[in-house]
């Protein structure tokens, strides 16, 4: 009865940790100290998730057929960049000018990219249609 009660508790989480896999490699930035260093290291996982983003982004581009649907995906995915650029330059303004700036930006760039490549990895996987497959 125990395995079977552990076993729900792992199924039930399952949803959980999948959405929380990690989306590409990244540099584990939690131990440095030097701001250089840090800002480096943040730069490091920002590239590694423009690449990441990049290659969703030609999956998907790869996989519609239709030159509107491709054109539309073209001109969504701009608008995606001046919103991400926009709400990190904002959401740090703070900061702006000082030597944290550039890390800070890095990683709110980061964040953003990953939600980004959540959304173009449902467009690979998801049927249902685009209203369903991207609501927002």
């Amino acid at each position: 009865m125990k395995c079977f009660a552990m076993l729900v508790v792992l199924l039930a989480a399952a949803p959980v940790l999948a959405k929380d896999a990690p989306l590409y490699k990244t540099r584990n930035c939690d131990n440095l100290t030097a701001q250089m260093d840090m800002t480096q290291c943040a730069g490091d996982n920002e590239a590694a998730a423009d690449a990441r983003l990049n290659a969703v982004y030609k999956q998907v581009m790869a996989s519609k057929s239709d030159p509107a649907d491709k054109d539309g995906l073209k001109q969504a995915e701009r608008s995606w960049i001046k919103y991400r650029d926009k709400h990190c330059k904002d959401e740090n303004e703070s900061d702006e000018g000082g030597s944290i700036w550039p890390m800070e930006m890095s990683i709110c760039n980061q964040a953003e990219t990953d939600k980004r490549i959540r959304v173009l990895q449902r467009m690979l996987t998801c049927t249902a249609g685009a209203s369903v497959c991207n609501p927002h």
